[in-house]
C-alpha cells in the first residue's frame, strides 16, 4: 500500500530488501511532477494575491481569504506530504529515525484535512451570501472562525498517525518508519475513518452547499421576473438588461460547482479507493492489479487535489491572473487594470454574488414598501 498512508502491519506485508528500480523511476517521476505543479501554481496564487494587495491597494475580501487559506494549505501539502514521500522514494528506506519518522507522519495528512476543509469552508460561505444574503452582511468574524476551526480540526485529526507509525525494525537490520496495528480491525477502522472524514464529509457539504446555490439563483431569477410582470406588462428598461446578467451568473455557479465537485471526486478517488479496496477486500493482496504498477501508481496521488485547486481559482479569477500579468510585465498602472478588469469581470464569483444579493434586496424592498 502506499507509504503516504502506509497502515498495514507488518504481519500482513512481510518486506523484503529489494524493489522494482523501473517502478521506482516512475514513482520519482510521479511524485517530482506533482510536487513541482503544486509549489509553482499555488506560489502563483501568493503572490497574485501579494500584488493585488500591495500595488493596487484593494481591500482583502473573505473569499480572498479563503484563497488565501487554500493556497497556504496546498502549499503544505507539497511540502509536508509529498517532497517528503519523493524524498522517502529516492532512499527507498527510510532514513530519518524515530522522531523524524513520527513528525513526517504526523504532517503528511495535515495539508490535505486542511485543504478538504478550506474548500469545504469557502463552498458554506458561497452558501450563506447566496441564499442568506441579509444574514451574510454580518458575518465577517464567522467566516474567520471557520477558517481557523479548519487549522485546528486538521491538527487534531493528524495526532492519530503519532500512535500508529513508529521507527520500526521490519527485518533484520532493515528499519522502517511503518504502520502497526494490533486489533484486526485496526487497519480498515483507520482507512474508512480517513476516507470520511478527509473526503466523503467534505464531498456532501460541496454537493449540498452547490446544488442549493443552484437552486437560489434560480429562484431569484424567476421571482424578480415574475414581480417585474406584475408591475407591467410591458417589460421594464431595467427587466430587459437583467435577465442576461442573471443568466450569465448562473450559468458561471452552475461551471463552478461541476469543475469543483468533478475535480474533487476526480482528485481524491484514485487513492481513496485503492486504499478501501485493499483494506476491506481479503482477496485484494493476492490479486495481480494489487502487487502491480498501475496500483503503486495511483496510491501516491492522494495529493491530486492539491495540483488542480489554484489553476482552478486562475481559471475562474480574472483579477489574479491579470495582476501576475500586471507584474511579470512590469506594468505600473495596477490599479487602472484593476479597474477595467473588474468591470468586465461579470463572471467572478464575488461579483456574481453582489449582483444577487442587491437584487434580492430590491425585491424585499419592492414587497415592503409596494
Amino acid at each position: 500500500m502506499s507509504r503516504d498512508l502506509n497502515v498495514s502491519s507488518t504481519s500482513e506485508w512481510p518486506p523484503n530488501d529489494a524493489r522494482d528500480e523501473y517502478l521506482a523511476r516512475w514513482e520519482i517521476a510521479v511524485l517530482t511532477s506533482m510536487f513541482l505543479v503544486t509549489l509553482v501554481g499555488n506560489t502563483l496564487i501568493l503572490l497574485a494575491l501579494y500584488v493585488r494587495r500591495r500595488y493596487q491597494r484593494r481591500k482583502f475580501t473573505r473569499m480572498y481569504l479563503f484563497i488565501l487559506h487554500l493556497s497556504v494549505a496546498d502549499l503544505l501539502t507539497g511540502l509536508l506530504d509529498i517532497l517528503p514521500q519523493l524524498a522517502w522514494d529516492i532512499t527507498f528506506r527510510f532514513q530519518g529515525g524515530p522522531v523524524v519518522c513520527k513528525l513526517i507522519k504526523y504532517g503528511q495528512p495535515f495539508g490535505l484535512y486542511l485543504s478538504s476543509y478550506i474548500l469545504t469552508v469557502t463552498a458554506m460561505d458561497r452558501y450563506h451570501a447566496i441564499c442568506h444574503p441579509f444574514s451574510y452582511c454580518s458575518t465577517s468574524r464567522r467566516s474567520k472562525m471557520m477558517v481557523y476551526g479548519s487549522w485546528v480540526l486538521a491538527a487534531v485529526l493528524c495526532v492519530p498517525q503519532i500512535f500508529i507509525f513508529s521507527y520500526t525494525e521490519i527485518s533484520p537490520g532493515v528499519w522502517e518508519c511503518w504502520a502497526t496495528f494490533y486489533q484486526e480491525y485496526g487497519e480498515r477502522a483507520y482507512i474508512t475513518w480517513y476516507s470520511v472524514t478527509q473526503f466523503l464529509l467534505p464531498f456532501i457539504v460541496l454537493v449540498y452547499t452547490y446544488s442549493r446555490i443552484c437552486m437560489s439563483i434560480w429562484t431569484s431569477s424567476k421571482i424578480s421576473g415574475v414581480a417585474d410582470l406584475k408591475r407591467s406588462n410591458k417589460p421594464s428598461f431595467c427587466q430587459r438588461f437583467r435577465d442576461p446578467v442573471i443568466s450569465k451568473a448562473m450559468i458561471n455557479t452552475v461551471k463552478q460547482m461541476i469543475i469543483v465537485v468533478t475535480l474533487y471526486i476526480v482528485t481524491n478517488i484514485p487513492f481513496i479507493g485503492c486504499e478501501l479496496w485493499a483494506t476491506w477486500d481479503s482477496k485484494a493482496t493476492s490479486s495481480p492489479f494489487f502487487t502491480g504498477a498501475a496500483f503503486t501508481i495511483l496510491s501516491l496521488l492522494n495529493s491530486l487535489t492539491s495540483c488542480v485547486n489554484p489553476w482552478i481559482y486562475f481559471a475562474f479569477n480574472k483579477e489574479l491572473r491579470a495582476a501576475l500579468t500586471n507584474f511579470f510585465c512590469r506594468k505600473k498602472d495596477y490599479s487602472l487594470t484593476y479597474d477595467i478588469d473588474t468591470r468586465q469581470n461579470a463572471s467572478d464569483a464575488t461579483s456574481s454574488t453582489s449582483s444577487f444579493i442587491s437584487r434580492i434586496s430590491r425585491l424585499a424592498s419592492s414587497k415592503i414598501f409596494g
